[in-house]
């Protein structure tokens, strides 16, 4: 037999895994395998790692080939990770027949109110969500309707094989997990024999806390993963607490919207409970003593004042110093990729050598802003907070792919910055055209987390590249507003056969999520499309993009370059200003762009437009008409 032990989090995961690395040699004498395939130390992790990277199967052979061996063991596998949809779905099919018979599969679940709060704690600390609670919770229904990926193993080892338990320790033998566990999957129901580490209770920190440490998450003067070192050392109670985050009419409301999940999973999967969670402190009516006034203010206090302690233990100037050692050597010269059909239009910036990256020194103290930055495997994601009115999402274009400066800026962050607007922004270090499994979980997970519906207003945008991805995720923010110059609709050959550019986009996984923009723009209130009719290939890309929240502003003579031209003609920010704030007509660009006439690009792009229609005559006589104002205005 097989045992699946999927989590979930903040249920005692680490302490029974602890218990199963510690004793793998005894339990083994006993029948119980606690598997060392696809582990690293005591737990699973890697397998469920391994999903969004397409490389799980070759972790799941190496778990049969150890089951095979072996098969009238009790083989466990115990990762936290599986309990994620994504996880779930990316196993589908790669357990063998034999093994799938004989896998049971065990998830402790906590009741959702109070699982959110252990969520919106472990994000808000990394600055991963806006500090509104109630906008977070309304963001998590989906997330938290365990049925979405329980049915999910159900599908690949039967319902029957499907076991839940609420987490209550009450309800446990002796009140313990692992006692629980050993006894119930593995039939162990004595443990005397067997090593009990002693391990510390992992401290829930304060919810006042965590969003402190997410205020400076990701300052590199005061690393948080160290601060929450130095602060779970500190001996003072008011810095840990739980049941202090949600309010009663929030999580009533929440357990109300969940309730039909919650009944249908329980009589699924644990027919014989009356109820799958205990709700009866819902119905006291009463709220939760830590969320008095008077013992909020007390944990803020404390917070803070241990805060600015465990800063000074963190050594700031040692990082500072490191920071800026590394900056300076890391400041090299911009390389432009050979494939790259992009330049730059004039929406990225560079810091100077000896400085650090604008987005960074905005959410570094002591500047007022928040954010946070994500290193990804073939990108990199930082996000300034500027308020709740405006948020810009943008993408870099191939020009920008591979840039290994550490003080690189991001497309239109400056832009962002002179409007007062929030801003994430995405790197690429590589032309796989945003086709990245990790890039493509953040953006859900922002979509999950409420990330995006915390804002008045979205908007995405970027140009090539950077434009299709701008297309593609805009789905994550419903209403939002899109500027796409000079746009790509996928480079899925299957759907686009005729497209013979960006050789390495075409050789990218476009199996993944969010690969034809043309379905994602469906719910967009705006999307805006910059782009030159007389240039074939972007106009076929374009007129797969349809729908009546589709506008076209024609960008004739631009190429493939119609950002770098409106900032040539010192019209791109004009528009870009206008066209997110919904203010942009066809009335105002048009005239506008008639300054393309004293472009030298424009006039190359048009020459050979008129060439291969064969107007040679016209083309002369445009360049000639071209010259005759550079003369005239000294040019």
């Amino acid at each position: 037999m097989l045992i699946l032990h999927i989590g979930s989090p903040k249920t005692g995961t680490t302490a029974l895994q602890q218990f199963l690395h510690s004793n793998a040699d005894a339990l083994r004498k006993a029948g119980v395998n606690y598997m060392t395939a696809a582990r690293t130390h005591i737990a699973h992790n890697p397998l469920a790692q391994a999903v969004p990277q397409g490389k799980a199967a070759e972790l799941v052979a190496q778990i049969v080939k150890e089951y095979d061996a072996n098969p009238d063991m009790t083989h466990v596998v115990s990762s936290e990770i599986m309990f994620r949809v994504v996880v779930a779905n990316g196993l589908k099919g790669l357990f063998t027949d034999h093994i799938a018979r004989n896998t049971k599969v065990i998830c402790y679940l906590r009741r959702q109110d109070r699982y959110a709060e252990v969520l919106y704690k472990q994000l808000a600390k990394n600055a991963l969500v806006p500090n509104d609670r109630t906008s977070f919770l309304a963001g998590q229904i989906k997330k938290l309707a365990f049925t979405n990926f329980l049915d999910v193993y159900a599908e690949m080892f039967g319902t029957e094989n499907i076991r839940i338990k609420p987490f209550d320790r009450k309800a446990f033998k002796d009140g313990d997990i692992v006692a629980d566990f050993a006894e119930d999957m593995l039939g162990l129901s004595d443990l005397s024999a067997f090593d009990r580490p002693t391990r510390e209770a992992n401290k829930s920190m304060s919810v006042e806390l965590s969003e402190m440490l997410g205020a400076i998450s990701f300052d590199k003067t005061a690393n948080v993963r160290q601060l929450i070192r130095v602060l779970s050392t500190y001996d003072d109670p008011l810095l840990f607490s739980k049941n202090d985050t949600f309010s009663l009419e929030n999580r009533v409301t929440l357990m109300n919207e969940l309730a039909q999940d919650n009944e249908k999973l329980r009589a699924t999967y644990a027919p014989h409970l009356p109820q799958l969670f205990d709700m009866s402190d819902l119905d006291s009516g009463v709220e939760d003593v830590e969320l008095e006034p008077r013992n909020v203010r007390a944990r803020a206090l404390a917070g803070s004042r241990a805060l600015g302690r465990a800063i000074l233990e963190v050594t700031k100037m040692q990082a500072q110093a490191a920071i800026a050692k590394a900056v300076q050597g890391a400041a090299l010269a911009q390389p432009k990729p050979a494939e790259s059909e992009d330049d730059d239009d004039g929406m990225v910036t560079v810091s100077s050598d000896d400085m650090p990256p604008a987005w960074f020194v905005d959410i570094a103290p002591p500047k007022p802003a928040t954010g946070f930055y994500r290193k990804l495997n073939h990108h990199g994601a930082a996000f300034v907070d500027r308020g709740r009115k405006q948020l810009l999402v943008t993408f870099d274009n191939l020009h920008n792919v591979g840039d290994p400066r550490i003080n690189r800026t991001l497309w239109a962050e400056k832009f962002a910055a002179d409007q007062g607007w929030s801003f994430l922004g995405v790197f690429a270090q590589a032309p796989v055209w945003y086709r990245d499994p990790e890039l493509i979980e953040m953006f859900e997970d922002l979509r999950e987390n409420g990330f995006f519906a915390s804002f008045d207003n979205v908007a995405f945008a970027g140009t090539s590249m950077g434009a299709f991805a701008a297309l593609s995720f805009s789905s994550c923010a419903p209403g939002s507003t899109v500027l796409a110059f000079s746009p790509q609709s996928t480079l899925d050959e299957t759907l686009v056969p005729w497209e013979t550019r960006f050789a390495k986009g075409r050789a990218a996984d476009w199996s993944l999520a969010f690969s034809d923009a043309a379905k994602e723009i469906a719910t967009a209130r705006d999307v805006q499309l910059y782009y030159d009719p007389f240039f074939e290939p972007d106009r076929k890309q374009v007129e797969r993009l349809q729908g009546e929240n589709v506008r076209h502003f024609k960008c004739f003579g631009f190429g493939h370059k119609s950002a770098l031209v409106l900032n040539r003609m010192g019209h791109l920010k004009t528009v870009m200003k206008a066209g997110i704030e919904g203010s942009l007509a066809a009335s105002d660009f048009y005239p506008m762009i008639r300054d393309r006439r004293n472009i030298r690009l424009y006039l190359t792009e048009m020459q050979a437009h008129l060439e291969a229609k064969g107007m040679t005559e016209r083309s002369e006589r445009l360049k000639a008409a071209f010259r005759k104002r550079q003369r005239q205005s000294g040019d």
